[in-house]
Parts: C-alpha cells; structure tokens; sequence
C-alpha cells in the first residue's frame, strides 16, 4: 500500500522536488475526515459518504455530526483528523475552529463547507481553517480536499513540535471568537513588602494577555526600587528605551508647550509612547522597561510632584492604545509614580505571601489607606486611597503547610477576600524559567504556578479559560497521526 507521505507528497503539486518519504509499517496513513454538516444538504452527504469511502484520496469518513456543540466531543471520540464544518451547523460556534486545533494531543484541522455566496469562506479561514470547499459538492471537491490537506497537515505538526508552540489564538481568530464580557483595564501588581513575588506575577500575566491571548498588552516597569522587568523577557539596557527618558522626554515636551503646568497637563503623543516601547518577538506584548539605576526614581522627572502630570499622561496615551496596561509597581505608597498607579489602576492586585510579615505590613497600609478622609494629596505630600473595591488579595507562594490560613489571611487584612491562590513551585519551575529569562506561562504552562495565573488572567480576559483548560488535557490516550503513519513501538 501506498505510504501516507508518498500521498503527501503527491498531492502538495507536480513539478516540486521531493523528500524520501518514510515507510508505513503498519500500512497506515489514511486522514480520518468527520463530516459536521446540516442534515438537509442529503446530495452533499451522499457524494461525501461514497467518495471518502474510495481508497484513491487517502481519507477515510470518520462519520458525520449534526450538532455544533458536539463537534470538539464528537472529533475526539471518532478520532478524527480533519473536520468538513459547516457554519450553518445548529450550534456552530467558530471558536471551535481553534480549540480543534489546539487540540492538546494534536492538531485537529478545519475545512470550511461553505455556500459560495456570502462570506463565510474568508470568515472561517480568519478563525483559523486551513481552506474550504464550496457547496453544493460534486467529486472535484474531494479532490480538492485531498490536495490541500497534506501541506496543512505539515505545517500543523511542524508547529507543534517546535518549542515555542503555545495554545494560542491568533489575533484575527480572537477578533471573530471573542464572547465579551472584557474591558480594557489598567492593572496594578502592588505590595507594601518586597520580593513577595509582585514583578514575576505582573510579568506573566502581561505574557498570558499579549502573547497567549494575542490582545495588545503594555507592560509598565513602575518600581522605582529596582527595574528588573525586562529581564524576564531577555531584555538589555542598552538603549535609552525606559520610563526614565520617556519621562525625561515629556518634560521637554511639557516645558515646549509654556511648562503644561497652568493650563492644563501636556498630552504625550502616542508615537512618543510607542518609541520608548520594546516589543517582545513577534507578539502584542509591549514593555515600558523600568529605571536603569535607581538613583533616577530621585530625579527631576520621575521624584517630583511633577511627575504626576507625566504618570496621568502616560495612563491616558497607554489607555487609548492598549487593550491591558499591567504595572508592575513599587513597594513605597509615597512616590509620585507609584501613588498615580495605584489611583489609575482599575485593579489592584495586592500581592502578599504567607508569612507574618508580609500580611503585617499590608494590613497597616490597609488599615489607613482604605479611609477616604485620609486619602488626600496636597502640594506637600502625596497619599493614596485604595478603593476595596478595587483591591484583589493575590496569595503568591501559598502552602497549608506554612500553618496560616485563607481565613486568618481574610481577617488580617480586614475582611478582604483571598481572590486568587498562586501554589508554590515545588519543582522549582519559577527559578528555571526565570533562569530561562522567559516568563513561565510561555516556558511550561502546564504547571500549576501557570495554571494559577493563567487564571488570573481568565478573570480579565475569559477566552483565555478555554486555553487554560486545553493545557491540561485530560484526554483518554490514543495513538496520534505520526504513531499510526510511521507505527509505535510495541
């Protein structure tokens, strides 16, 4: 029998030079093609149960299914590679396009049966579908279909196999799939006490939303005790790209239009925004990389009072052209950039670990900062107010064994609920991809430390749940494609 690459090979074009294809042992090879298309087309499913029956296209029907919701269930089931979906399926939904794909064993293809008129061919292909064939069908359309399948199939598995494969929705796909229930925010990962884990946090959340959601995301370094943001991202410091000179930059700016001090703020032009920015690869993932030396949170542009008017700029440009803002913010309460952040934040996640000091010094910030009448700022000083509200308890590094509870962890900082636990890394996955320089939700997400903030993220962005769940898995085992083409070892 004819090998399954042979196939592929002949059916990617004539004229093209060849690798050898490998062996099927176990005379294999055939793509199982599920068939998810309205009941009325009956000429359609005629044409479609006898030509996937012949041997000669190298498709084999894995049956057929009436249903849209059942789609995802029903490929699994039936072991299908391929999927034949209609959009007029009852219950088609397109986001299953991507989450076939995604498909945690192997990629699940989908070939759009469209009617040629409308715009359904583009629409689906948008959402992912690697082709279509028009309807009504007749025996070229097989043909077709056999054809275009073996370069898909290629790609797919190549993409797979290459380490830098994520579950990801692409940003086209995620335009047509996305159910709502977002907003655009500006977030804020804040603790009063240092190294509970508020940079990391705020670093894989803004990789979950800009790499993995695919949405345009910023990512501020605002801690004006260090700036070590863009080391997660393998970053240098070898250009003036940071909040320093973008500050440095909007004090000329401010000083050109009479000081932007009596009339009114200077607006900061989004290209003077988007100049200071480093992009990370090929992603919608953006970084404002923080201070090179932290002698600068002390300077004219970043430690006065006028750097509320460059903060409140910065927020207003950033908000305009972002989907995500997340801040990683400074430990101090009293420094101009950390205290516009914490008034600017939609959210404010406040991160503390389980130890007695950690919830110690966030109760005492609370236990002020959450009165109004204390929230004031003057000329002289500067104060922040924080919103219940707006505030999240993120418990980083949490372990029963660390004998404090989410109870007594609720009642120390004043009745303010546990809103997300995040377990501590016992295989040391945190330390190895920091080690790495890449955030761990890209570098192993099946981990539950990535698991924990890609929930978080969910919470912001609810698309970013049915990834979550896809990187888990919990799948009954069955040999993939490449097991049945190339055989298993017994």
């Amino acid at each position: 029998m004819t090998s399954y690459f042979d196939r592929l090979d002949r059916g990617a074009g004539d004229g093209a030079e060849r690798a050898p294809a490998p062996s099927s042992p176990n005379g294999g090879g055939h793509l199982r093609v599920l068939v998810a298309i309205e009941p009325g087309l009956s000429s359609d499913i005629q044409l479609l149960s006898t030509e996937l029956a012949s041997p000669e296209h190298g498709l084999d029907l894995a049956g057929f299914t009436w249903d849209g919701t059942l789609v995802y269930a029903d490929a699994q089931e039936k072991e299908a590679d391929v999927v034949l979906l209609s959009p007029n399926l009852p219950g088609y939904d397109p986001e299953v396009v991507q989450r076939l794909y995604h498909h945690p064993e192997r990629p699940i293809l989908t070939v759009g049966l469209v009617p040629k008129g409308g715009d359904w061919a583009r629409t689906m292909e948008t959402a992912g579908a690697v082709g279509h064939l028009y309807t009504p069908l007749d025996s070229s359309s097989v043909r077709r279909l056999a054809a275009m399948l073996p370069p898909a199939i290629r790609e797919a598995y190549s993409y797979r196999a290459s380490d830098k494969y994520i579950p990801q929705l692409s940003r086209e796909a995620a335009q047509i799939i996305d159910r709502g229930g977002w907003q655009r925010q500006v977030v804020a990962f804040w603790s009063p006490s240092g190294g509970v884990g508020k940079t990391t946090l705020s670093a894989n959340l803004a990789a979950a939303l800009g790499v993995i959601a695919g949405k345009k995301t910023l990512l501020i370094d605002a801690d004006m005790n260090k700036g070590d943001v863009h080391i997660l991202f393998d970053m240098t410091h070898d250009r003036p790209t940071n909040i320093y000179a973008l500050a440095a930059r909007y004090d000329g700016l401010a000083r050109g239009n009479g000081g932007g001090r009596s009339s009114g703020r200077a607006e900061m032009p989004p290209q003077m925004l988007t100049s200071h920015l480093t992009p990370y690869n090929n992603t919608q993932l953006r970084v404002l990389k923080g201070i090179p030396f932290t002698h600068m949170a002390a300077s004219e542009f970043l430690g006065t009072y006028q750097t509320l008017d460059f903060m409140n700029a910065l927020f207003d440009t950033a908000i305009r052209t972002f989907d995500f803002v997340v801040v990683d913010c400074g430990q101090s309460y009293n420094h101009p950039v950390h205290l516009v952040t914490l008034e600017r934040a939609n959210l404010i996640y406040l991160v503390v670990n389980t130890t007695v000091t950690s919830l110690f010094q966030a109760r005492q910030v609370l236990q002020w900062a959450t009165k109004r009448e204390l929230g004031m700022a003057d000329e002289k000083h500067f104060r922040i107010y924080l919103d219940r509200d707006r505030v999240r308890v993120v418990v980083n590094k949490f372990h029963e064994r660390h004998g404090i509870s989410r109870k007594e962890i609720q009642q120390a900082l004043f009745g303010l609920p546990v809103f997300r636990e995040v377990p501590v890394a016992e295989d040391e996955e945190v330390t190895i991809a920091l080690n790495a320089r890449e955030p761990l939700v890209l570098f192993d997400r099946r981990s539950p430390v990535s698991q924990a903030i890609l929930g978080l993220g969910e919470s912001l962005y609810p698309p970013l749940g049915d990834i979550r769940r896809l990187a888990l898995g919990g799948h009954r085992p069955r040999k993939s494609l490449l097991d049945r083409i190339l055989g298993s070892p017994a």
